[in-house]
Order: structure tokens, then sequence, then C-alpha cells
């Protein structure tokens, strides 16, 4: 007898835990695929058909569709290279003019599609930005005439070493002004 009150609170209680789930389940449509007039040229499988995408036009594919690397695509999804390798392309699945295998719904838009859809998501519109190139080269060029001096010194630093090390392995002294010319080098680079 003490279960009988609480069996209405425990039905109540899953109710309403599962009322959004199932709320938000049926608002949920299943994932369109783009218009045609969103795509680019080339061909497509949906519902295990094939279809040609043509200047924004679909058509069922009836015939062998050559692409540009030498593959091609027969109307019954295979996609065939080189004359041997075939593979089928699976629902959702396209082929670019070229003859790469991408996805419908994300590589074959359109620029302008992607535009519409970017500002859809984001409110805003593609930002361009342009460097003015003269400007950045007047810049960079007393920079890169550093960097060449420097490494001047620096060979010629490498040379004044070399010339030491030589003379001191074969047990002469090195010649009198070497000494003054490898701390002038070496205090200039420290600059």
């Amino acid at each position: 007898m003490l279960n009988a009150p609480l069996l209405p609170r425990l039905l109540l209680a899953a109710g309403l835990l599962l009322a959004p789930g199932i709320a938000a389940r049926a608002q949920t449509n299943p994932e369109a695929y783009p218009a045609a007039t969103q795509l680019k040229d080339g061909a497509f499988r949906r519902g295990g058909q094939t279809y040609r995408l043509l200047g924004g036009q679909q058509t069922r594919l009836t015939e062998t569709l050559p692409l540009g690397n030498g593959s091609e695509l027969r109307p019954d999804g295979r996609l065939v290279r080189n004359g041997v390798t075939r593979q089928l392309l699976q629902n959702g699945q396209a082929v670019t003019m070229e003859g790469n295998v991408v996805l419908l719904r994300d590589d074959m838009l359109t620029p302008a599609a992607i535009a519409r859809a970017d500002k859809a998501a984001t409110g805003g519109s593609s930002t361009t930005i342009s460097i003015p190139v003269a400007a950045n080269m007047a810049a960079l060029v007393p920079q890169f005439e550093r960097t060449a001096s420097r490494l001047a010194q620096l060979q010629q630093l490498t040379a004044l070493l070399e010339q030491r090390t030589a003379a001191l392995v074969g047990g002469t002294t090195p010649p009198p002004g070497l000494e003054k010319e490898i701390q002038a080098l070496s205090a200039q680079l420290s600059r």
C-alpha cells in the first residue's frame, strides 16, 4: 500500500525528465543537402542514385562522366581510376570535375554559398586584409642589409679564428695583429 502513492510521483518525475529530450528530438530535422544552385560542377550520390551537377542544375547521371584527372564516374556510382581501380561513392559523397572525392555538404559549395553560410552563422561578412607590399619591403631592406653585414663579419671572424687555431696547433705563435683583429670583430658583433 505504501507503493501506491509513490508510483504516480515516479511516473510524473520520469515524464518531466524525458519531456525535454522528446521535444528536442521532435524539433530536430535531418540535415538537408544544399540546393544544386549552391554547388560546384561535378557529381554526387544521394539515395542510391548518382546525379550530375552542371551550372547549378542537377540531373540524373545517365552516361559515363569523364573527369579532369583521367578518372570516370559511371551512372551506378562507381568511380574508375586509371581504368583499373574502382570505388563506389557512398551517399553524401561527391566528385569534383578534377576527380577528387569530397563531401557534398561541405566541399562542393560555391564560394558565394560559403559566404552566405558564413554571414548566416556569424552575422558578418568576410574580412579582407590588404598589406601594402612596397611599404613592407622598404622596411625590410635595412634589416636585410644589417643581417648581410653581420654575416660578412662572422665569416671574417671565422677565418681569423681558423688562422689562430692553425698556428696554435702547428706549435707557432699567431701573427702579432691577429688577436687585436679578433677582439675588434667580436666587439662589433656583440653590439
